[in-house]
């Protein structure tokens, strides 16, 4: 992007944030004059911006290939993904899960720890907390040279990050997870979203709706919920309750889970003594018709929900995640049956390839798109390695 007149300083922040963001999104690494194309400067203020970048340790020279060693290649630059960390924390009723990655969302390290949903909202938050700095220890990263931390939680988060309300941890509703967050990685920002919007968002990015702008993603579990991405960017609504479409009542998404409960099989039968819904579909998967009946009318309802929202947004594709994705096709399939029953263009269903690891990789994400927001908006600093 040209920048021809006004103040110079103004100007060189404005080229210097083009440049970031130029590299940053570049599928490769660029030459000065193909940096300079891309932002609409000439050679030498290109040259400038790029050596400040590098001293900034924003931006490294790519190292030759044995391709570009013949005669005198031109010299590459590339943004330096590991000029930062952040971190994305999943914090369920079942499990906390950690991920610490670089600018560029590449997972360095990964610690999980299981929960119990009885349990109260401080010793959730000390096992979240625990579990993180763990995850920081073995990545060998401080918590105060972080740069964003993302959280993925269940229930309506405001713009605030607070839980405004909570149906699954009821004791939840109105903490303030910003705030909590922030003792135990004091200075660091904290992003707080909820976790079906995030998994939502990781599914984009690099799972099952990458290339998809508007997409729906189904929670399909012990809880049943929906996230919607709308233009490629996270819908949240004026509230933070976009998606909540389990709240309707007479879609009995509530209690549909409890369904799988009513299968009665053999004591010797297929996955015996396993969950209710891991009975149903291995005892679908060798034929059994009481099974397929369950399957389906779980199908049909979770269908009912999904088509009011494929009306009202008309996505390209919807995402079954959650434990249930497990299922593979056993759970797809009806569900696309149904669901097209309803639609007057029904969208693609698929299967996420992401499993329980979604909503974690959605909050590193956020925290990397908080992170860039800053860069390309402010007066650009040295990167943490060298502040």
């Amino acid at each position: 992007m040209a920048r021809t007149s006004g103040d110079p300083s103004i100007l060189r922040q404005l080229n210097s944030a083009a440049a970031l963001r130029a590299l940053m999104e570049a599928p490769g690494a660029l030459t000065v004059a193909q940096l300079g194309s891309v932002i609409g400067v000439t050679r030498p203020p290109a040259e400038r911006i790029v050596n400040e970048l590098i001293a900034g340790s924003w931006a490294e020279e790519e190292p030759p290939t044995a391709a570009r060693q013949v005669g005198r290649p031109a010299r590459r630059y590339r943004f330096r993904a590991d000029a930062g960390h952040v971190i994305g924390i999943d914090i369920g009723a079942h499990k906390t899960l950690a991920a610490a990655a670089d600018l560029r969302g590449d997972v360095r390290a990964e610690r999980r720890a299981p929960l119990d949903p009885e349990m109260g909202a401080a010793a959730r938050l000390a096992a979240a907390r625990d579990n993180a700095l763990a995850c920081l220890q073995s990545a060998g990263l401080a918590p105060d040279g972080l740069l964003a931390a993302g959280i993925g939680t269940s229930g309506v988060i405001d713009e605030r990050g607070q839980v405004a309300l909570c149906s699954i941890l009821p004791e939840w509703t109105g903490l303030d997870l910003t705030a909590t967050a922030g003792e135990f990685l004091p200075g660091v920002p904290v992003l707080v979203e909820n976790d079906v919007r995030l998994g939502a968002l990781a599914e984009h990015w690099r799972g099952a709706a990458q290339g998809a702008e508007d997409v729906i993603l189904l929670h399909a579990g012990r809880r049943l919920s929906a996230g919607l991405l709308l233009g490629g960017r996270p819908r949240r609504g004026s509230h933070g309750a976009a998606g909540e479409i389990g709240h309707l009542s007479y879609l009995n998404w509530m209690h549909s889970f409890e369904r799988f409960a009513d299968y009665r099989e053999g004591e010797h039968g297929p996955a015996a003594g396993a969950e209710p819904a891991a009975r149903v579909f291995a005892a679908l998967r060798d034929g059994d018709r009481q099974a397929g009946y369950l399957v389906d009318a779980f199908a049909r309802e979770l269908a009912d929900g999904l088509a009011a929202m494929v009306l009202a947004v008309d996505p390209e594709i919807v995402v079954i995640g959650g434990g249930l994705s497990r299922a593979g096709e056993l759970l797809a399939g009806p569900v696309r049956r149904h669901l097209a029953a309803h639609c007057l263009f029904p969208p693609e269903v698929a299967v996420s390839g992401l499993g329980d690891e979604a909503v974690a990789l959605g909050a590193v994400r956020l925290a990397a798109d908080g992170v860039k927001e800053r860069l390309l908006t402010g007066p650009l600093r040295p990167a943490p390695a060298l502040g």
